[in-house]
Formats: structure tokens, sequence, C-alpha cells
């Protein structure tokens, strides 16, 4: 049991940062993102008891996306809360015009801009936590960067 709380703590120190972020980027506000945070790391508690994760980085950041998906899947069956409402938060000061770009972006290309340049993961890595074919992630990075030029240009 020590063991499990202290592979628990040291993940927790090292990923809750990323994790945080990517609440926040996918839920919009800061309610939604702690709730999606807390189910992220309880499950974590429980997987580490079943026994280790072999890439926790890339264990936590599939499982993050798929708590913030059922998240805005409840919400939009109940009709709450728009993604114009999301808090600032970048990784760094200086991103912040950067960060709100990538908040304004369509969710799928919102993610795979995200886990590339932020959390420095490779198309394959994406394709993996996103559960879809490494072409569709370089295709929908291609399409986001688009995106974002014609943002910074307009």
């Amino acid at each position: 049991m020590a063991d499990i709380m202290t592979e628990y703590e040291a993940l927790l120190e090292e990923y809750s940062d990323t994790v945080t972020r990517l609440c926040i980027m996918h839920t919009g506000n800061m309610s939604d993102a702690e709730d999606c945070y807390q189910n992220v790391f309880f499950k974590l508690y429980k997987q580490l008891k079943k026994g280790s994760i072999p890439n926790p980085k890339a264990w936590l950041l599939r499982v993050t996306v798929n708590e913030c998906r059922s998240l805005w899947r409840y919400r939009l069956r109940r009709n709450t809360l728009s993604l114009e409402d999301i808090s600032e938060v970048p990784a760094k000061a200086e991103d912040s015009e950067l960060w709100q770009l990538v908040c304004g972006l369509p969710p799928k290309y919102r993610d795979v801009i995200y886990l590339y340049y932020y959390e420095e993961l490779t198309a394959e890595e994406i394709a993996e936590i996103t559960q879809s074919k490494p072409a569709t992630v370089r295709s929908q990075l291609k399409r986001g960067r688009e995106k974002l030029k014609g943002m910074l240009e307009g």
C-alpha cells in the first residue's frame, strides 16, 4: 500500500499541472476542470491498485480527454455553459494570446494542437490518446495550424 501511495504522489506531483491545463482547456471553467481533475486522479489511484501503468503520461492524458468529453456530453444534455466563457490559463504569461486562440479552435483541432505543442507528444502518441489514426492527427494538426494562422492574420 505504501508503494502505491508513493507512486501515486509522484505521478500527482509530476502531471498535476498538465492535467489541470488540459481540463481547463476542455471544460472552459475552473469548477468543471476541478471535477474532471479529481475524477482523473481518482481513476489513477484505482488503476495503481490494480497494477502499475506502463506509460503514465499517455494514460493520464487519455483519461483526462475522456473525462472532459464525458462532462461535455453531460453538459450538452443539460444546456449549460458555453466555451466562450473559458478562463485564461496559459502555460507561460507570454503565451496568453496564443492560448486564447488555441482555446477558440474547434475541439478536434484544439486537442491535437494542445497535445502536440504544449505537451510535446508525437502524432502517434496523440493518435493513441484520442483513439484515432496518426494520419488523422497529422491532418488535424495541419488544419488547426491553418486556422490559427488565419486567426493571427485576422
